[in-house]
């Protein structure tokens, strides 16, 4: 038998909804949007606990789908009796945009799962990104107001046991997929909150895609390529976003395929295509000050396992001394980054960053020694403002030598001129190094061969 319908109960049904709706008074001047995100937060935050919002289920997510859609009923019911704008939107569009309000991360979610942004930045309502067309505004509606924006902050770092707050006005910390966040909150900075989220994108994984892209020229690559598999100590400096960090990642891709190599980094970025990599992260101290672990920390524990190569992301502290004391007793091939303003900078930054050292006795002249000995080749890349692209401007061998002044004596190999690296009328000081490793340096030669 079909089943009949109880108009009556029906009815009953839509005036109780009805009279439930025009009970609920909006704030004046309120979207319709944020008239139902507002009702919605209300019932989710009696129900639920912080943790589990900041970690929700498929359950949680699904409960509270329901109490978004029931509230979109609600106030469809209420909206021609208190005289209400419409709703703009589907009704599944609005649930999917009060959750990503309420449980993920609102305006920024999008941003977050584009493989193209580099850089995410927040001031005030203004919201920016960085990608390879170069730093665009993106919105300035999009964002709720500070506390709302603080909320979505904390739900991000969540599962780093950080929070920014009036306690703790400044974070820095590093996210799940890798990303490093910095926020700041009034009333350290106005406009607030103040955010950079900066992304690892190695947007090459190999020589060839870097010739590609214009960072270096093919001769150039197969010299860098041919030092790296010779185990010559590699420095690589620049600038902030350079690409210092995908230019070690893929000389690293150089390295014997059974080399074990131990990798040193502030956050995680580098991602070898190794077998045997260990890969080490710094620990930041906890809310209490506690629990620290630094890089120099990670450098003196990669020396007791038996690392046949060490990477250390960037060197930007004491860690300096022990790299380079690692390096002159047997652990060839260092391959790291610097913060520099060019090639022979970054070697002068070397021996300033020896002087964080607590307690340090050793004479400059000796320290200076050990960088000319640790590190054979220097590259230089630079990030043009105007197009945002990367490139190699030049590449440096020391020749082992210091000058009275403790000057590191080196040789520029190649040079950027008219758009492009050249190579250099200066013969290889590491053609012997490279022959014992059963490479021709002669393709090397000034003004000859392939360079």
């Amino acid at each position: 038998m079909t089943p009949t319908l109880n108009t009556n109960n029906a009815r009953q049904s839509e005036l109780a909804q009805l009279v439930t709706a025009s009970r609920r008074k909006p704030t004046n001047g309120e979207s319709p949007y944020t008239i139902l995100l507002n009702r919605v937060r209300e019932i989710v935050i009696e129900r639920y606990t912080p943790a589990d919002l900041a970690r929700p289920t498929d359950a949680v997510r699904r409960a509270i789908s329901e109490i978004i859609r029931d509230q979109i009923l609600d106030y469809q019911n209420a909206a021609p009796i208190q005289g209400l704008q419409p709703l703009e939107q589907d009704g599944e569009i609005i649930v999917q945009r009060i959750l990503s309000d309420l449980i993920g991360f609102g305006a920024l979610d999008l941003l977050l799962h584009d493989a193209d942004i580099e850089e995410i930045i927040i001031n005030g309502r203004e919201l920016w990104v960085i990608d390879e067309r170069g730093k665009r505004l993106i919105s300035k509606s999009d964002l709720a107001d500070e506390e709302e924006t603080v909320s979505l902050i904390n739900r991000l770092v969540a599962p780093t046991g950080r929070q920014v707050n009036s306690t703790h006005p400044i974070l820095d910390a590093q996210l799940p997929d890798g990303s490093r966040i910095n926020a700041t909150i009034s009333p350290i900075v106005y406009p607030s909150p103040s955010v950079t989220i900066r992304r690892h994108r190695l947007v090459a994984r190999a020589m060839d895609d870097l010739v590609r892209l214009g960072t270096l020229t093919q001769s150039a690559a197969e010299f860098l390529v041919a030092a790296a598999h010779a185990r010559l100590g590699i420095l690589v400096a620049g600038g902030t976003a350079c690409g210092k960090t995908n230019l070690i990642n893929v000389l690293a891709g150089a390295f014997h395929p059974q080399d074990r190599v131990i990798v040193i980094e502030d956050t995680r970025e580098l991602q070898l295509p190794l077998q045997d990599v260990i890969y080490q992260v710094v620990r930041y101290p906890s809310a209490e000050g506690t629990g620290a672990i630094d890089q120099q920390r990670l450098v003196q524990n990669a020396l007791r396992m038996r690392a046949e190569r060490i990477i250390v992301g960037e060197v930007r502290g004491p860690e300096v001394i022990d790299m380079l004391i690692a390096a002159n007793t047997g652990h060839e091939g260092f391959l790291s980054s610097v913060h520099a303003n060019s090639s022979l900078d970054a070697l002068t930054k070397l021996l300033q960053l020896s002087h964080l050292t607590p307690d340090l006795h050793i004479e400059e002249k000796t320290i200076a020694q050990w960088i000319a000995n640790a590190f054979q080749i220097v590259v230089f890349l630079k990030r043009s403002h105007e197009t945002n692209q990367r490139f190699v401007t030049e590449i440096i061998e020391l020749t082992g030598g210091i000058e009275a002044n403790n000057a590191i004596l080196s040789q520029p190999i190649f040079t950027r001129t008219d758009g492009a690296l050249h190579r250099t009328i200066y013969p290889l000081h590491c053609a012997s190094r490279l022959k014992e490793r059963g490479i021709d340096s002669a393709q090397f030669r000034p003004n000859g061969g392939r360079a």
